[in-house]
């Protein structure tokens, strides 16, 4: 699944190039011959779709959460074999739920097309909106000119850039988008460091089917070096992810955790804005990230790092620094002046975070107040009203040739908009729906509170935190999280814990897939460079993990406790053996 996905994101978002000295470099081969499975790996695929469903053919037989069991595993061998594609495989529960009689036809079906689905396709448009004018280029390349050359400040400089950029685009885009920046300011160090040899010689080319790695030449680098360019790029999908966890709108398991939010407490009793997740998220955020840095400093250049921090340089450094500093000042002036495209998409989008954060800002009344049916308006009226614009704003006025050709097309929709991870989200929505319809969360929640009967808080939290861990890892972030985040809510309702207190470490927890290729598709795009190898990402992975559940778990107990008061029960909320929604063992 996640390769597949990968594949089209390749395609779509590295058709450029990046380089110095009228020498271009492609971060992956841009033929789609590199693409095609190997034999061995279509003969695993066809085993897994074959024997995934059959072994789970017995649960056919009990009732209807043992069979909603089974489209979930169906689905998951579907996903991971790459049977159909992901779009595909995403359609099946409209047809599985109905025929195995887990939820009717008529009420899976609009689940595809939930608030919080147009929300997330806002967003994407918005985020093809950016790449069509380049705006996202300039805005990396500008922070990248006030960061500095040194090797540890550039690195935590762009860290603290492809977070940022997460926040508003997916994490495979962002990703997508930081890995060639990176590559190519690598690629001018490695020219500033030849041009520094005394003997000028330039070294034979590479091949033009040649890895990232060859590219750079790693392995002529001194461990210094070769640690930073490792560090960078692998900085590029834990800075992405890390990004992702700090808006609401940012990745698929925050949407789903909203989503259930809005669903399980229509009337109030647990509400997240979206200021109220910044205020949850952000925090935390920063100290993930700075452990990211702690890890990768340490791990690939060396404690020794952090004490040459403020060592003056050497002249050498000093010389290296300035031509590093000018080949991306030189980058960014090749992006020429601001152009009327970038100004227009940079003005919607700040009418767009404005119109999210101040709706409804939960501590003071908001435009939505304003409005004399409240609960008629959500966050995606904003954002489809300036999604449509984009489809008729002129890019350029003043361009002779076309000045009302717009900044979008319906083109674009067709080419560029990521309609397999609408679906996906949707079918994380499914699944969601028949845990809950069905059943099974009632059947988990019920076993899960058998296990942690007599636990206290912390611990139960610090354990359900590790397991969505470990489980998204091997399965994709927004099925982890539309089976898990509701089984959480089920859980902590049944234990008479607020709800928030194990819910939002799951819907995070997701988010924490950093040691597998195959977790999510931003360390695909890292590995495939070839410059990290599997045992380095995954002890990488491994830390992080380990440091990213210890700061959730004092996150929560710290300043989200006392901010959301979680030591209080909501009140109103009624527990129904009548509903599966409300589990009661």
């Amino acid at each position: 699944m996640k390769l597949n996905f990968l594949a089209a994101c390749m395609k779509k978002l590295f058709r450029f190039n990046y380089g110095t000295n009228n020498t271009r470099y492609h971060v992956l081969p841009l033929s789609d011959e590199g693409m095609k499975p190997s034999p061995q790996r279509t003969l695993i695929k066809k085993l897994l779709v074959l024997l995934g469903p059959l072994v789970a053919v017995p649960l056919l037989f009990f009732g209807p959460e043992y069979r909603c069991l089974f489209s979930i595993i169906f689905l998951s061998t579907y996903w991971i074999g790459e049977a159909f594609p992901i779009g595909v495989t995403s359609l099946f529960p409209l047809a599985l739920y109905p025929i195995l009689q887990i939820v009717p036809s008529k009420q899976i079906s609009p689940v595809y097309f939930k608030d919080s689905i147009v929300l997330f396709m806002c967003t994407l448009i918005m985020a093809m909106a950016v790449e069509a004018t380049g705006l996202h280029r300039r805005i990396a390349l500008k922070l990248l000119t006030k960061v500095g050359a040194k090797q540890p400040v550039m690195l935590l400089g762009f860290m603290c850039i492809t977070s940022f950029i997460s926040f508003f685009v997916s994490d495979t885009a962002c990703t997508a988008l930081m890995c060639p920046t990176a590559v190519a300011l690598l690629m001018s160090m490695s020219d500033a460091v030849q041009h520094l040899k005394e003997d000028h010689r330039k070294p034979k080319p590479p091949p033009d089917d040649a890895t990232v790695a060859e590219k750079l030449r790693i392995d002529d680098m001194t461990p210094q070096d070769a640690g930073f360019c490792k560090a960078l790029i692998l900085a590029c999908a834990h800075a992405s992810l890390i990004g992702g966890t700090a808006i609401i709108t940012s990745t698929g398991p925050n949407l789903v955790f909203r989503e259930n939010i809005h669903k399980r407490y229509p009337e109030g009793q647990v509400t997240m804005t979206y200021l109220q997740w910044m205020v949850f998220a952000i925090p935390p955020m920063f100290v993930y990230l700075l452990a990211s840095y702690i890890i990768l400093v340490c791990y690939f250049m060396g404690p020794s790092t952090f004490a040459r921090w403020f060592e003056r340089p050497s002249k050498e450094e000093a010389h290296l620094k300035k031509l590093i500093e000018k080949n991306i000042q030189t980058m960014y002036e090749d992006l020429g002046d601001v152009s009327w495209g970038e100004k227009s998409v940079f003005v919607f989008f700040i009418l767009l975070i404005g119109s999210w954060i101040s709706r409804d800002p939960g501590f003071t009344p908001g435009w939505g107040d304003l409005l004399p049916h409240r609960n008629f308006i959500s966050d995606s009226v904003s954002g489809v009203l300036i999604s449509c614009i984009l489809f008729v704003w002129p890019k350029d006025p003043f361009d002779p040739i076309d000045p009302m050709a717009p900044i979008l097309k319906w083109t674009d929709m067709k080419s560029k908009f990521s309609w397999s991870c609408t679906l996906l989200i949707g079918a994380g929505y499914a699944i969601s729906e028949g845990v809950d319809k069905s059943g099974l969360s009632r059947l988990i929640s019920c076993g899960m509170k058998n296990i942690f009967v007599g636990m206290s808080s912390l611990p139960l939290q610090l354990t359900v935190t590790t397991i969505i861990v470990i489980m998204t890892e091997f399965a994709s972030n927004v099925s982890t999280g539309s089976i898990f985040i509701p089984i959480s809510l089920g859980v902590a309702e049944s234990m008479g814990v607020h709800p928030l207190y194990l819910a939002l470490p799951t819907t995070v927890a997701c988010s924490f897939a950093f040691m597998l290729p195959i977790s999510t598709p931003p360390n695909a795009v890292v590995y495939d460079t070839k410059v990290i190898s599997m045992v380095e990402m995954i002890v990488c992975g491994f830390l992080l993990n380990i440091a990213c559940i210890l700061i959730t778990s004092l996150n929560m107990n710290t300043w989200t406790y006392f901010i959301f008061s979680l030591n209080i029960f909501p009140e109103n909320i009624v527990i129904s053996s009548e509903n599966s929604s409300y589990p009661v063992c």
